[in-house]
């Protein structure tokens, strides 16, 4: 978030709400000057006179509130269009991107955007206001003698002087606050993720800890954040003190001397107060903004990373996909190496081995999910390295993601120029029988609370979903896990007849299944050996 931004979301609106806001403090400096003869002509007790100009200020802050009331109005609508923008840029990167984690996706698109809110686009309005009100009034003290200003603008660059002094340690407190925040949050995902299993085992006490060490590191940093604040905050208001008190002194000498009006001392005290509290919130304001500083430009990277373009071949302009050196280290000290291998396209793979060996992290780091520790996956044409939209790779997942809308779309993921070849897919994938239950057909919703299709369903859904967006490069990780033999041999011999490159993962497979495809590759702890069949 920044002030071009904020300019760029509507300009026309951007400066009505300038407009506005410099008129109503030109009329609030307006409603405040009229003291000075009101007050002048109750001193001589004509009181006619010291009514008209009391009811003429009187009608100035009316129609400041006025005016004020609208730009805040304008200026609301134009904050949220540039918050609207930003969340539908993060939302853009994260879909492009991918590999998120759930607490840092809510953190960036709710807290953090409302922090920004108020620590920087309703601070940017406030110190714009405030600085008009000193100028208009340092503009009016003018008019009454020239030392009012000297003295007013040497206190000033006192007030000027004292955010900086606490500038870097509000930015690092506020920032830390995010960040605990979202800690928070990614505790909150992964501790409620696993309930039902701490409930088995009464392990409520370990919930419980992990829940408070989060919270407290939170909470300290909030009061960490509150502390540094108040602190600046207290600085700022003893300065302000000391200021007031010396302008009201030098406006008395001033009049006894008779170089200003008696009105004049009041309204003087009036235009101080307007200076130095201005002065107070603008240094407020200052340390509101430069708090924000840190999340802001966390924010800005995540807007510029969705503008980062990257020149990709299409994932069919490939023929050979080669694994050379490729290892993975974790941080619990575990590894994995892999062997070389290469895989022609439209070759039919079988990718076995017992757990640990790596097989579904294998797919990770084809999908570019994680990163290896050495070694690399290449993809070739004609001898030459391309590097393909990995996102547009087909890729069945163990855990089967789907959505909360028709089994149609869950099948074509919303793209209706895919809805006439569903039939045809749901009957390769041997889905019809299951589909002919539902009255509603392809059209029944899926409830993902009530849990309304079994496991294979699931499966043969997401299936059919890769064979109908027919992605050159299918990844598929235990894709029959919970179908019966019978109809996995059936969509097996469908799915193996299609041009595409298939690497599929799988346990317990017959001979005979396994005689289907082309080669198997078979993971080990110690060596991996790929075999042809």
């Amino acid at each position: 978030m920044n002030l071009e931004g904020l300019w760029q979301a509507n300009k026309k609106r951007f400066l009505f709400v300038l407009l506005l806001t410099t008129v109503a403090m030109l009329i609030d400096t307006g409603s405040q000057y009229f003291l000075t003869p009101a007050y002048n002509y109750l001193k001589k007790m004509n009181f006619m006179s010291f009514l008209f100009f009391i009811i003429i200020a009187l009608s100035c802050d009316l129609v400041r509130v006025f005016l004020f009331s609208i730009s805040d109005y304008q200026y609301t609508k134009q904050i949220q269009g540039y918050i609207h923008e930003i969340r539908k840029q993060i939302t853009q990167n994260i879909y492009q991107k991918g590999n998120h984690k759930v607490a840092t996706v809510q953190n960036d698109l709710n807290e953090n955007l409302n922090q920004l809110n108020q620590r920087y686009a309703l601070q940017l309005k406030q110190l714009y206001q405030f600085i008009l009100g000193i100028l208009f009034s340092i503009a009016v003290l003018f008019t009454f003698d020239w030392r009012l200003v000297i003295l007013t603008l040497g206190l000033t660059v006192v007030s000027l002087i004292i955010p900086k002094i606490f500038k870097q340690a509000i930015s690092n407190a506020t920032f830390n606050v995010t960040k605990k925040n979202e800690k928070l949050l990614d505790t909150i995902e992964k501790w409620t993720r696993g309930l039902d299993e701490l409930r088995r085992y009464a392990s409520l006490a370990i919930f419980h800890r992990s829940f408070d060490k989060a919270t407290l590191d939170l909470k300290n940093a909030k009061l960490k954040d509150d502390r540094i604040g108040n602190l600046a905050d207290a600085v700022n208001s003893v300065v302000n003190v000391i200021s007031q008190t010396l302008i009201l002194l030098l406006s008395i000498y001033l009049y006894v001397k008779g170089q200003i009006v008696f009105g004049a001392i009041i309204t003087t005290a009036n235009f101080a107060g307007t200076i130095m509290n201005g002065m107070q919130y603008v240094v407020n304001a200052q340390n509101q903004i430069n708090s924000s500083k840190k999340l802001r430009e966390e924010m800005l990277k995540l807007v510029k990373q969705n503008d980062e373009t990257k020149s990709t071949n299409s994932n069919d302009a490939f023929d050979t996909l080669a694994v050379n050196n490729l290892a993975i280290s974790f941080p619990n000290g575990e590894s994995i190496a892999y062997p070389n291998f290469v895989v022609k396209k439209g070759e039919k793979v079988l990718l076995t081995g017992d757990s640990g060996t790596g097989k579904s992290t294998l797919f990770k780091l084809i999908l570019g999910q994680l990163k290896p520790s050495k070694g690399e996956i290449t993809f070739k044409n004609n001898q030459k390295v391309v590097e393909p939209d990995l996102g547009k790779i087909g890729y069945i997942a163990q855990d089967n993601t789907l959505f909360p809308d028709t089994i149609e779309n869950n099948i074509t993921m919303f793209n209706s120029k895919l809805n006439p070849n569903v039939e045809k897919e749901i009957k390769d994938v041997d889905l019809e029988k299951d589909i002919a239950k539902f009255p509603a057909g392809v059209n029944t919703m899926v409830d993902l609370d009530q849990d309304n299709l079994s496991g294979g369903q699931k499966q043969k859904v997401v299936l059919a979903r890769a064979r109908v967006h027919n992605s050159q490069l299918l990844l598929i990780d235990e894709g029959t896990s919970a179908i019966d033999s019978q109809a996995t041999e059936e969509i097996l011999k469908k799915l193996l007849q299609s041009d595409q490159t298939i690497i599929m993962i799988a346990h317990n497979f017959s001979q005979k299944l396994i005689n289907l495809f082309d080669r198997q590759i078979k993971l080990g702890k110690s060596e991996v050996n790929g075999n042809e069949l």
